[in-house]
């Protein structure tokens, strides 16, 4: 009798040791990369430079877009358009005054807009706009 119930302790305790062993061996999650470093792994060879100040423009339409910003350029990663559509580059200040910065081209895997910011001293709001609609927003 008390060789059966040892036997059944060893038994439970192996049990009980295996399953904690499993439950430690859970899947460790992957870190999820950026928003910077997905666009530059969608724009062929293109590197936002580390010593500029960047901001990452988040999807505000439900479009599923994404892009980075510096001070002289957009990238984004947006759909395709139609014939005759735009995207559109804008800065806005804080008063809520905007300056176009002109159309973004497709160019290198994606679409980008060269500026120069220095010419808009204040305007820290980066919006891009398919017509009235925005929707990419980000601000330094």
């Amino acid at each position: 009798m008390v060789g059966f119930i040892v036997l059944v302790a060893i038994i439970a305790g192996v049990l009980i040791l295996n399953k904690k062993i499993k439950v430690n061996k859970l899947p460790v999650p992957s870190a999820t990369p950026s928003i910077q470093q997905k666009i530059e792994s969608k724009f062929q060879g293109l590197k936002v430079p580390s010593g500029e100040a960047s901001i990452e423009l988040k999807d505000v339409s439900g479009k599923g877009g994404m892009g980075v910003a510096t001070k002289s350029e957009i990238m984004a990663d947006l759909p395709d358009l139609g014939e005759g559509q735009l995207y559109q580059g804008w800065l806005e200040n804080s008063s809520g005054k905007t300056v176009l910065l002109g159309n973004l081209k497709m160019a290198k895997g994606g679409w980008i807009l060269d500026y120069s910011s220095s010419k808009y001293p204040g305007y820290n709001k980066i919006i891009v706009t398919q017509g009235t609609a925005h929707i990419l927003e980000g601000s330094f």
